[in-house]
């Protein structure tokens, strides 16, 4: 299976990283962002490097955007797996128009709100997933997986 995981740094990729006993499995590649803790955790792993910031930056989400549509058509995944933030919005969109399965996990720690990315990938998300079982007032239909940290 070829696994897209695309995930804004910090928190967001260290919630996708104890996942390794599965996608560790898998054909992969990730979307993150250039940054030092970044560089160490995914150290030899294929990485594709996407504009930063990603939260609330409408011309790096457009650039992002523009810079989906290669990287998924290059790759070929068979599922997309994000946790957020901001730049799985342009990535989803692509990977939906694309026929791409796509999964969405909504952090750890947004308890009482929800994400905008959240909110935004939810009606695109083939399986959403939550780790809190209040975040279902927000995602009525996702399935809850439990916190991952």
């Amino acid at each position: 299976m070829r696994v897209l995981l695309v995930s804004s740094g910090g928190g967001h990729l260290a919630q996708l990283l104890p996942l390794s006993p599965w996608w560790g499995k898998q054909e992969r590649q990730w979307v993150t962002v250039r940054q030092s803790e970044v560089e160490g955790a995914l150290s030899g792993e294929s990485v594709v490097w996407a504009h930063f910031p990603t939260t609330r930056n409408i011309p790096n989400a457009v650039r992002n955007l523009f810079l989906s549509w290669p990287t998924i058509r290059r790759f070929r995944p068979d599922i997309l797996i994000s946790a957020g933030a901001g730049i799985s919005v342009p990535f989803f969109i692509t990977a939906k128009l694309l026929g791409i399965s796509t999964v969405y996990i909504e952090c750890l720690d947004r308890i009482t709100m929800p994400t905008l990315s959240g909110r935004i990938c939810y009606p695109l998300a083939d399986v959403f997933c939550i780790q809190w079982e209040e975040q279902r007032k927000f995602y009525p239909e996702a399935i809850n997986i439990g916190p991952l940290l």
